[in-house]
Formats: C-alpha cells, sequence, structure tokens
C-alpha cells in the first residue's frame, strides 16, 4: 500500500482514535474492577473469575463500540439533491425577501443572550479541533506500531498452538486398563458429558488440558510413578473441571484480547486476574466435590511443582496446567478448606459484577454520546455546500479540451467519493457560440449532470456587474440560460440557482434588486458565498507547473494551498462565531480545477476534519444567517458575505490570509493577462 494513501486514510483515521479512546476506557473499566474485586475479596474465586470475565470482555466491545460510533460519525449521509416542484417554488418565494434586505443595513446583529458564552465554547472548540488536526497527524504512526505489535503477538500466540499441538500429537500413549477405569470413574462422578481423551505424554514435565472443541488431557509419564494414585487423581479431577467449566475456550479468547490489546497494561492485568481466580475456583470445586481431599490435592500440587522446578519447562499460556497460578496461595486456600468464603452466592456476585460493569459501559457510553452532542454537536453539525465556477474547467493545456473533460471526469468521481453535492455552474460562452454546442465541452455539463450534481448558471460571458449596463446584464445572464436549459430539459431538470461572476452584485442596491426581482421571476435564486478564496490564483499557478510536468512544484503548490485554505476557514470560522455565536451553515466558492481535483482527497478530508458535513445548496442557503442584512459593494471586485454582513455593522473587517508570494508571481506575470479571470 502507498504511504500517502495509508497515512490519509479514513480507517487509519478512525482506528487511530479508537486506540486513544481505549486507553481510557479499559483503564476505567480496570480502575472498576479492582473495587470489585476488593468487594467480593470473601466471595467464591468463581464469583470474582466471573467478575473478571465480564470486565475483559467489556474492555473488548468498547473499543469496538467506539470504532463503529467513530466510523458512522465520520461517514456523511447520502445526499439526494431535491429537484421536486415544491422546492422549486419555495426557492422563487426566498428571492423577493432576499432583495428587500438590500435595502436596509442593521447597526448590528441581534446578539444572543449567552453570545458570550457562545464565544467561549467556539474558542474551546476551536483549540481542540487544533489539537485534533494535529494529533491525528500522529494516528497514522500509532496505527502502523499497533499493526506491527498485533503481528508479533501474533506469531508468538500461534507459536503457542503449534507447541500444544506438537505436545497433542508426539510421543503419547494410552494410559494402563487401570488408569482408564479411575480416569472414567472421575469423569462419572464430576458429571462429564463431553468426550475427552486421557493421554500419557513423554514431552511435558506437568498435567494438562490442550483443546477446547476435543479436549485432551496430558498427563506426564513420570507423574504416574512420582506420585500416589490418590493424589494424581486430584489433579485429573482438577483438569476434567476446567473442561467441564470450557476454561481452555476462555483462555484461547483472553490470548486474542492480548494480541489485540498488547499495548495495555491493564489488559494483561485483567487477564492475569482471570487465569488467577480460574485455578482458584477450579480448586474449590475440586475440595467441594472430592470429599475430605483437601490435604491430598494440596500435597499433590506441592508435589507436582517440584517436577516442574526440576525439569524447568515453561508452558505456553494457552495451556491450562494443574499446577498454575500462584501455587502457594492455592495451598493455602486449599488447607483452609475454604473458611469464611460465601460458597452459594457465586451467581448472585456475578451478577452484581455484570450489573456494575454494564453500568460502567453504559455511562462510557453516554459519555461519548454526551460529547457527540455537547462537545461535538456544533462540530459534527457544521454544514457546507460547494459550487463550482465554471463548468466546464478551463483549458490551459496543449491539449485542450481532452484534459478539461478529463479533469471533470476526475473531479466528478473525488465528489462522489466524498459524497459532495455539488452544484456547477456553467458559462455558456465555453459550451456554446450561443446557436450550436460545442460537443466535447458540452457533454461534460452532460456528465456532471449524469452524475446527479445540480447545475446553475453565471454569465454567458464572465462579466462585472458593476461596469456593466443592467439591460447588458440581463441579456447576458438570458443567453446563458437559454443554453443551459436547453441541456437540462433532455433529463427534464429546473434551473434554479444564479451565481455572480467575480461575486459583485452590481454599482448599486437598485441594480441589484432590480436583477434579483428578474431572477425570481425566472424561477432563480442567487447564490451567497461565505467562504470565498483566491483558489483560482493558486490553480493557475498548478495549470503551469503542470504543462511544464514540474512535479516538484506541483507538490508544493498543493501544500500551500491545502495549508492557505486551512487558515481561510480559520478567518471565515472566526467571523461566524463573532457575529451569530454559532457555525453557520457555510457555502463556498471553487472552480472546478485540476489542483482541486488531485488535492480533493486532502482537502475535503481537512473539511471533514473540522466537523462539516457537505450538504447542498438548498439546505446551506435555509440557515437564517443568509438573511441577515447586508451592505452594497460599491467596487468591481466581489467579496464575501461575511465581509458584506460585518460592514453592515460598522465593523472593522478581519485580515485575511495571505496568498503564497510564488503563486502571486507566477499570476501577475502570466503572458495572457487577457485570457480567462477568476471566478
Amino acid at each position: 500500500m502507498n504511504w500517502e494513501i495509508f497515512i490519509n486514510s479514513k480507517l487509519v483515521e478512525n482506528l487511530g482514535w479508537t486506540l486513544v479512546h481505549s486507553v481510557w476506557q479499559i483503564a476505567l473499566i480496570a480502575l472498576v474492577l479492582f473495587f470489585i474485586l476488593r468487594v467480593l475479596r470473601r466471595f467464591s474465586a468463581n464469583a470474582r473469575y466471573l467478575a473478571a470475565v465480564f470486565a475483559l470482555a467489556a474492555a473488548t466491545i468498547l473499543p469496538i463500540v467506539t470504532f463503529v460510533q467513530i466510523t458512522a460519525n465520520s461517514s456523511v449521509e447520502h445526499f439526494q439533491i431535491d429537484n421536486s416542484k415544491d422546492a422549486f417554488a419555495e426557492q422563487k418565494n426566498k428571492n423577493t425577501r432576499r432583495a428587500e434586505n438590500l435595502s436596509e443595513f442593521a447597526d448590528a446583529v441581534p446578539a444572543s443572550a449567552n453570545a458570550d458564552d457562545k464565544n467561549i465554547y467556539a474558542a474551546i472548540e476551536n483549540s481542540r479541533r487544533v489539537f485534533n488536526e494535529n494529533f491525528a497527524a500522529v494516528l497514522p504512526f500509532i496505527v502502523g506500531a499497533w499493526f506491527l505489535g498485533i503481528m508479533f503477538f501474533a506469531v508468538r500466540l500461534s507459536g503457542g498452538v503449534w507447541q500444544l499441538h506438537v505436545y497433542k500429537t508426539r510421543q503419547i500413549a494410552e494410559p494402563s486398563d487401570e488408569w482408564q477405569e479411575r480416569f472414567f470413574a472421575v469423569c462419572e462422578k464430576l458429571k462429564i458429558n463431553q468426550s475427552v481423551r486421557f493421554l500419557q505424554s513423554n514431552t511435558i514435565e506437568t498435567p494438562v488440558v490442550v483443546g477446547f472443541l476435543k479436549p485432551v488431557i496430558l498427563i506426564p509419564a513420570s507423574v504416574f510413578l512420582q506420585i500416589n494414585p490418590a493424589e494424581l487423581e486430584t489433579i485429573i479431577a482438577h483438569e476434567l473441571i476446567h473442561i467441564r467449566r470450557s476454561d481452555a475456550l476462555v483462555n484461547f479468547a483472553q490470548s486474542i484480547v492480548e494480541v489485540l490489546f498488547f499495548y495495555h497494561p491493564c489488559v494483561w492485568w485483567m487477564s492475569s486476574v482471570i487465569r488467577r481466580e480460574r485455578e482458584f475456583a477450579a480448586d474449590e470445586s475440586v475440595v467441594k466435590i472430592l470429599e475430605n481431599s483437601h490435604v491430598v490435592y494440596a500435597s499433590a500440587l506441592a508435589n507436582l511443582e517440584a517436577v516442574r522446578q526440576t525439569a524447568n519447562q515453561t508452558l505456553p499460556p494457552l495451556a491450562t496446567a494443574a499446577n498454575g497460578g500462584n501455587l502457594m496461595q492455592r495451598i493455602q486456600k486449599i488447607l483452609q478448606k475454604n473458611t469464611g468464603i460465601k460458597q452459594s452466592s457465586s451467581a448472585w456476585s456475578a451478577g452484581l459484577a455484570l450489573m456494575f460493569i454494564s453500568a460502567l459501559m453504559l455511562t462510557v457510553f453516554s459519555f461519548n454520546s454526551g460529547a457527540d452532542v455537547n462537545a461535538q454537536t456544533k462540530m459534527k453539525n457544521k454544514k457546507i455546500a460547494v459550487g463550482f465556477v465554471s463548468i466546464p474547467p478551463l483549458d490551459r493545456t496543449t491539449n485542450a479540451p481532452k484534459d478539461a473533460d478529463a479533469t471533470a471526469r476526475l473531479l466528478i468521481e473525488k465528489l462522489k467519493s466524498h459524497r459532495v453535492p455539488a452544484i456547477g455552474f456553467v458559462q455558456g460562452g465555453m459550451i456554446s457560440d450561443g446557436e450550436k454546442l460545442f460537443p466535447v465541452r458540452a457533454n461534460i455539463v452532460r456528465l456532471w449532470r449524469d452524475a446527479g450534481f445540480e447545475i446553475g448558471i453565471g454569465g454567458y460571458k464572465h462579466i462585472w456587474f458593476h461596469d456593466t449596463p443592467y439591460d447588458n446584464y440581463v441579456a447576458n445572464a438570458e443567453k446563458n440560460e437559454k443554453i443551459v436549459k436547453q441541456i437540462l430539459a433532455e433529463k427534464n431538470l429546473p434551473l434554479r440557482y444564479f451565481s455572480y461572476p467575480f461575486l459583485n452584485t452590481g454599482k448599486t442596491v437598485e441594480d441589484r434588486m432590480r436583477f434579483e426581482n428578474w431572477l425570481g421571476s425566472r424561477g432563480l435564486s442567487p447564490v451567497k458565498y461565505t467562504i470565498d478564496n483566491q483558489e483560482w490564483m493558486y490553480s493557475y499557478a498548478y495549470d503551469m507547473a503542470r504543462n511544464d510536468n514540474d512535479l516538484n512544484t506541483m507538490k508544493e503548490i498543493r501544500a500551500e494551498f491545502l495549508d492557505y485554505m486551512t487558515k481561510m476557514f480559520d478567518h471565515y470560522e472566526a467571523y461566524s462565531s463573532e457575529m451569530f455565536g454559532r457555525d453557520i451553515a457555510q457555502t463556498m466558492v471553487l472552480t472546478p480545477s485540476r489542483l482541486v481535483t488531485d488535492s480533493a482527497d486532502e482537502f475535503f478530508g481537512m473539511i471533514k476534519n473540522r466537523g462539516y458535513q457537505f450538504v447542498s445548496m438548498d439546505e446551506a442557503l435555509k440557515d437564517e444567517a443568509y438573511q441577515t442584512k447586508e451592505a452594497p459593494v460599491d467596487n468591481k471586485s466581489g467579496i464575501s458575505w461575511f465581509e458584506r454582513w460585518q460592514t453592515a455593522q460598522g465593523k472593522k473587517l478581519r485580515v485575511e490570509p495571505i496568498v503564497s508570494k510564488s503563486v502571486v508571481d507566477i499570476w501577475y506575470n502570466r503572458k495572457d493577462k487577457n485570457g480567462p479571470l477568476p471566478p
């Protein structure tokens, strides 16, 4: 896998955050288990065993649920563009209200009663976002280290499985008939209904159970000679109780959990508690079922340990050995005859432990959900709509318009991949001479349409409203409308949106009101962009480097562009917090350039990491912020609607992030200064 693809993978990011959250989640579960074990210290070992098993299960399930939750939160709902007649009529009805707002200017936007609190919240959220973005860069390395650790511990586990297989299949034999009869007698006494093989082995030095589907009890050949029959019967009973309790299966599951969470000491501690209490529980059962056997059983364990120490053999963790756990503690407990232990309360105490651990999991789930609702509601519910001007892409290569077609296809693929319900605004002069369509370029518009993206219009020519007579400006828009409606009519789709070229809305308020009334009569709504930017300048520089096949410069421009757009988002989000005390639904203008296409994964990923959900232009413009009274723009250059609203309040505009000097130089030193201009 390509490293760049790996580090930018959403799966890797989600896994990384899951691993980070698992650190505190598992630690919290372990802390609860610690206190539960203190409460249950005078209860049966089986109660403590079940509590530890429930805790380890919770420590496994909780990160899985967290991963699912993170993945769900990072997935954007599939978009659908509403082309119904009702939506069309609704947009028409809004035009008059929008135009009326132009004639009045508010001294200030009504402030919320808790605006200060919201601003503090916004500052906290911004700090959190910055931390998350910076920490996100480390996540691929965390996930990579985790995979390496899993591989190491998985190999070790596989080695243990193979070692047990060797024990079970090599140098084994059936015990004598006498011991076979003794074995079946113990099975009957313990009510073992499962088929269990009983074998003697020359490769092991301590009795052990191997397997859980077809369990085998292996007894060292030397043990038959070194301990007396009564002692060996208690050892066999111990192993059979492990089988009856399905301890080998639980032990195998433990080993898998240890592989997955090898990095967490609390997992190893909980697992050690399970193994310790498992042996204590089996000992309690042996002493309880085999009456008056505690002295014999304790002696058997002591003799087995002496044999094991002489042989100095270490069994893999998967094995459930008779002399496992802390042998001295086991012998002491056996000789105490379980004095003071509440033997009859295992089920009740296990239920109590389950209740506590379940309550903990619900608390953690609620905490996570609460974090999403309270700390991330505005993060995850931030919305943004994207408009592309102009469709089709500009031709700056020697292979036009085929290169524009290739760029459009790639861009459409990226938009669909990131579920961006973008709207593309057609510049009619690029696809038609006014009478006939240019086949390749017109088909690019059809590609956009057929991919499910909405189509709007700008002007037939990309002209400024500021210095164009009103009638000429209307004629320019009407000519474009006629061309684009021809393409939309092929699929019976309406035309609903207009995007001002250069974001210039005219020299006077009267001209704009008059024009927007004209738009309303045509069923068209003007788009207001909050995130204006100089992407077009970076795109021009990128195209020049691409024409020169300068891969290094292309890479540098992509990096500079992403850094610039990150700062632009900071810039406009600060406006949103200051003016409205919240994150309004944003609208962003871009060009359908090769730069945006080649940077799409990183660029749209950055936007999603900031908590944005991509929505249609319909949904974004429903935000009441777009009804805010705005100031007219008495200059040729268009500006963001945030700046129009800020100006209407008589407030100073924020200092906008600057474009990289190298990019500015390329733009102003371009040869064709009469070529296509920015949106």
